[in-house]
């Protein structure tokens, strides 16, 4: 319930506001309420009950919508630059609006790898005008550019993301510069990014194991689907996972564990969260909709790392989700053309990994939470909230209150529809594994910092600016 003590100020009858958004229910980390909210200069200046002055350049009329913060995605692939094939920042970025996202972090595993500040420099410049939707943009920590962390810091780096285990060869060059495969790797790795205060994050897999694995079962001649699940077994992902956090627990550093997707990985996290190691941890909505078996069903669409797991692995992070384990869930979009992901028909090795997901993360979390019983808030901070608070922007955006950042996706919680792939904004729509699912609520309007972005039925505007700490 809304304190006007702390929420609102005596109003100027004077002041002419950016936007008015009326008569929407608020879903905030204080909870959900019935308000109105009063932006100024890219800002919310005032939340009220009472609408006393409609003195606006727009007036947004949000009744029987419920209004969230607007939500952040900090893992996407955007491809931008060097494989816009697969998707560009635009493209990217538009359908983030489209799924009530207003903000997005994209990885470094753009082609070339953000290794150096230079590099850095250099992307944010090619992407900066070709945004919808505000952006943060990570940097690679690897073997080969510890000592680049510190500038790439300086740069603007949100976090800095590490990979623990190793593409195919033919890939290497996707990836060079993030790669930490080897105990001495991931500590010098995490030793220069803890410096410098900054998040982080690892894709946790033991590079090992999935390499023995897989030159296992290539050698057996298996080209089928399923064998890409096989190559990477779930305690792949508890080594590696336990092994990031026991590093991190020597070096008191601040680390977050991307995609998680095994109950036994959750229970090395949740353990580690009680001893008080500073680790937070995602999973995707890949992971919570489907098992390792929609890979016979949809074969190559239905590749990503890790992969889909067990139905007692769906369990284990439905349940993690509820206790906490899980801070947030994210896309972890990552497009490809159509004719790439094609040649995993035929040799499942062939085909590159990853599933679209940004626009359509917020229905899908939404449907689902209606079944768990997860709340309007709980769902905010999975989706914003908590993304804010682990990766320090929460002075700017995560919340609706008083002085952040006018930031919201404004949806309708009732209405049901289905997934055409062909309706969505990504370049990899032909390649949408929820293609033909029915879902509930809809996103109806997109705003950053107090423009719209995105309206249902009306059009897109790009209003998107880079974000640092």
């Amino acid at each position: 319930m809304i304190k006007n003590k702390s929420y609102t100020k005596e109003v100027n009858k004077m002041v002419t506001y950016d936007l008015v958004i009326k008569s929407g229910k608020v879903v905030s980390s204080q909870g959900v309420f019935e308000a109105h909210i009063f932006v100024l200069d890219g800002k919310i200046a005032r939340i009220s009950r009472v609408l006393d002055t409609e003195n606006a350049e727009r007036t947004l009329d949000a009744s029987g919508l419920l209004v969230f913060p607007g939500f952040i995605d900090s893992h996407v692939h955007f491809r931008d630059p060097g494989l816009t094939h697969k998707e560009d920042f635009e493209s990217g970025t538009k359908s983030a609006a489209a799924g009530g996202v207003t903000c997005v972090f994209d990885m470094p595993t753009t082609k070339p790898v953000v290794t150096n500040a230079n590099l850095f420099s250099e992307k944010l410049s090619i992407v900066s005008s070709k945004a919808y939707v505000d952006f943060a943009l990570y940097g690679a920590a690897g073997s080969e550019n510890v000592q680049e962390v510190e500038a790439l810091a300086r740069a603007g780096a949100i976090a800095f993301k590490s990979y623990t285990v190793s593409p195919p060869a033919e890939r290497i060059s996707e990836y060079a510069g993030a790669l930490a495969t080897t105990t001495s790797a991931i500590y010098e790795a995490m030793e220069a990014v803890s410096k410098t205060g900054l998040v982080h994050s690892f894709h946790a897999e033991d590079d090992g194991i999935v390499q023995l694995f897989t030159k296992r079962l290539q050698s057996q001649g298996r080209r089928d689907a399923l064998a890409h699940a096989e190559s990477r077994p779930a305690f792949a992902e508890a080594i590696a996972v336990s092994n990031v956090i026991r590093i991190a627990k020597e070096l008191h550093a601040k680390i977050h564990i991307v995609h998680v997707s095994t109950k036994q990985a959750l229970e090395v996290i949740r353990a580690a969260k009680s001893q008080g190691v500073k680790v937070s941890c995602e999973t995707c909505p890949q992971y919570l909709f489907f098992t390792k078996q929609a890979l016979q069903k949809f074969g190559p669409y239905a590749k990503f790392n890790p992969p889909a797991r067990d139905e007692q692995d769906v369990s284990a992070l439905l349940d993690a989700l509820l206790d906490d384990t899980v801070d947030i869930v994210v896309s972890d979009h990552a497009p490809h053309a159509k004719h790439e992901k094609d040649q995993g028909y035929e040799d499942i090795w062939k085909a590159p990994p990853g599933v679209v997901g940004v626009e359509l993360r917020f229905p899908l979390l939404f449907t689902l939470s209606q079944r768990l019983g997860l709340s309007y808030t709980a769902l905010a901070k999975k989706l914003s909230t908590n993304v804010a608070k682990i990766f320090g922007l929460q002075q700017k955006k995560g919340d609706i209150m008083v002085g952040l950042d006018a930031d919201f996706a404004i949806v309708d919680p009732k209405e049901e529809w289905v997934v055409k792939g062909e309706e969505l904004h990504t370049k990899a729509k032909e390649n949408v594994l929820y293609h033909g699912m029915k879902l509930i609520g809809k996103v109806k309007h997109t705003v950053v910092r107090g423009k719209p972005v995105y309206e249902e039925g009306v059009g897109f505007e790009k209003n998107g600016r880079f974000v640092r700490i």
